[in-house]
């Protein structure tokens, strides 16, 4: 399973999903990340407003299945939902914290 957070840093997630200047993600493998890399979002920054795709960032994210966000824009949580990617909430800023969580809530569930 891969899980994938948006961070400006690689230690925080960023809040604004289709802005963030890149993306971690996480390879894991019962129960423990595997490996994990950061893939840098190319996207040019647009206007939240005007409607635009984030396909760039989808392609980017093609073998992803899970995004975890702090919050989505309109436009991106479309461009999700008709991916093969889910997208979960998350309360947590530190990447680490949010990733231990997520293990810990699919050994729980």
């Amino acid at each position: 399973m891969k899980v994938a957070i948006p961070s400006d840093n690689q230690e925080t997630i960023t809040k604004r999903t289709g802005q963030s200047k890149g993306f971690v993600v996480y390879e894991i493998s019962n129960g423990k990340i595997m490996h994990s890399e950061y893939r840098e979002n190319t996207m040019d920054e647009h206007d939240e407003e005007a409607e635009h795709s984030h396909a760039q960032i989808i392609a980017l994210l093609s073998d992803v299945d899970i995004l975890l966000v702090a919050a989505i824009g309109k436009h991106m949580k479309r461009d999700v939902e008709n991916s093969s990617m889910e997208y979960q909430f998350v309360k947590e800023t530190k990447l680490n914290q949010i990733v231990s969580n997520f293990l810990n809530q699919k050994k729980i569930g």
